[in-house]
């Protein structure tokens, strides 16, 4: 095989590595992991002009995989800082940790940016975010990329009160069931009802360039939302949120199948329904039944938070994240009602949806037959099951382990005073800690980590 210097020659000059062919250059670019990506056009201005031509190439060959980045917490009072020295109020810096190399990537955003929000779903390379008035965008942070999604005052259970030029000064929050009010309705400032109203936002398709607009289109978002665990769903072009009707039942995650052909979602039963179709115009089915915890982790319910994954087609995966009391030191203490969890373990199930499957558990030390050597990711992102390895999204990353964010529940308070619960469980040896590279970063707050797979496509 011809050297490098060789195919610099062949391209007519001095050999270097500006002069290497446009088609080799455009063919290695798009093989990158993003941070090498990144990387590319600082080297000269010949690898500049083919990442332009890159980006606008739709042949371009599928990139390596990029293993999955955490978007760290900062310390606001330091980020203020930075911005007020630069004297640019349009701009400021998220961190995002790459699990692969163990070191943090400072992005520079564009105003209202990742740190400003409150990340409630993740996959894609995409972000769904609430901003400081609790309306949710779809954003991806490497990009700068963003699409605002409908106006959360279009929840039928949300009201705006607005003032004459149309800023919303508070909203009202109405718990019902139905035309009938449970309780009062309750009333928020613009920036806390994204703590009170989201539990969950699911990517079903990701935005797409629309030609020859140039506009974004294409994009599905499942939305699971409070009161009482509701479904929502918007889609490019829509003015509103769309509720799903699905009486008595509050859900808990969601996921996209692997072949797209529909969606999974749990309740807090751990019933699994499938959704051919997202519009609500049918039923969705039920595949997978009630599943249930030990009986030491149902009796402690708020302790318990579930997670839906496919690992193959047909093959569910339901993973129970326990956690054990762990009193924090808030601020404003005593308020004994409040009490902090840490992850002390899982509890595994799984369903073969073929022929009315049951959810049979599986034994935590036996996990490694069910995951063969993958690992799993669980927050507020996509529920999912990713190889690792050489063949997989890199060497680094540890299979048979569960990667978790901090999900809540989630309030003001605790976002901004107490440390999230954020680590690698290896299954193997019961272990948990920090991922490596984040353990200093994870000492501040705000806004909470959120796993987040990184895309240049937009």
């Amino acid at each position: 095989m011809p050297s490098i210097s060789k195919l610099a020659a062949a391209a007519g000059g001095r050999p270097g590595w500006a002069d290497l062919p446009r088609d080799l250059l455009e063919s290695v670019l798009g093989r990158l992991p993003v941070p090498d990506r990144l990387r590319f056009p600082a080297v000269c201005t010949a690898w500049q002009s083919a990442t332009v031509s890159d980006a606008a190439s739709s042949a371009r060959p599928l990139p390596a995989p990029s293993s999955p980045w955490l978007m760290l917490p900062f310390n606001t009072a330091a980020n203020r800082r930075a911005r007020s020295v630069d004297g640019d109020a349009k701009f400021s810096e998220a961190r995002f940790l790459s699990l692969a190399e163990g070191r943090a990537y400072a992005i520079r955003q564009t105003e209202p940016a990742v740190p400003d929000r409150l990340c409630v779903g993740s996959s894609d390379g995409w972000l769904v975010a609430a901003d400081a008035a609790s309306e949710l965008h779809l954003l991806n942070p490497v990009t700068g990329a963003q699409v605002r999604l409908p106006s959360v005052a279009t929840l039928p259970f949300v009201d705006a009160a607005r003032d004459s030029d149309g800023r919303v000064l508070s909203y009202s929050l109405r718990c019902c069931f139905g035309d009938e009010a449970l309780v009062p309705p309750e009333t928020l400032a613009p920036d806390r009802l994204r703590y009170e109203v989201y539990e969950k936002a699911v990517i079903v398709s990701p935005p797409r360039r629309q030609a020859p607009s140039g506009g974004w289109g294409g994009y599905v978002v499942l939305l699971i939302c409070q009161p009482l665990f509701r479904l929502a769903v918007a889609r490019a072009g829509d003015a509103a949120w769309a509720p799903l009707d699905t009486p008595a039942r509050c859900w808990v995650d969601a996921v996209r199948a692997e072949d797209r052909r529909a969606v999974y979602t749990m309740d807090t039963a751990g019933r699994v329904d499938a959704w051919d179709d997202m519009d609500g115009a049918a039923p969705p089915r039920a595949v997978a039944p009630r599943c249930c915890c030990s009986g030491r982790a149902c009796a402690m319910s708020a302790a318990c938070r579930k997670y839906l994954v496919e690992l193959a087609p047909g093959r569910l995966l339901q993973v129970h994240r326990l956690r054990g009391a762990a009193h924090a030191r808030y601020k404003w203490e005593p308020r004994p009602e409040h009490v902090e969890y840490t992850t002390t373990g899982v509890e595994l199930f799984e369903c073969r949806t073929s022929g009315g499957g049951q959810w049979a558990q599986v034994d935590v030390k036996d996990a490694g037959r069910v995951l063969a050597g993958r690992a799993l990711f669980l927050g507020k992102s996509a529920s999912v099951c990713v190889p690792v390895g050489d063949g997989g999204w890199g060497p680094e990353l540890r299979g048979n382990c569960v990667y978790f964010t901090d999900d809540g529940p989630w309030s003001h308070e605790r976002c901004h005073e107490v440390a999230p619960d954020v680590g690698v469980l290896d299954l193997a040896d019961g272990s948990y800690r920090a991922p490596r590279g984040a353990a200093r970063d994870l000492l501040w707050k705000w806004p909470p980590p959120v796993w987040v797979f990184p895309s240049l496509d937009s």
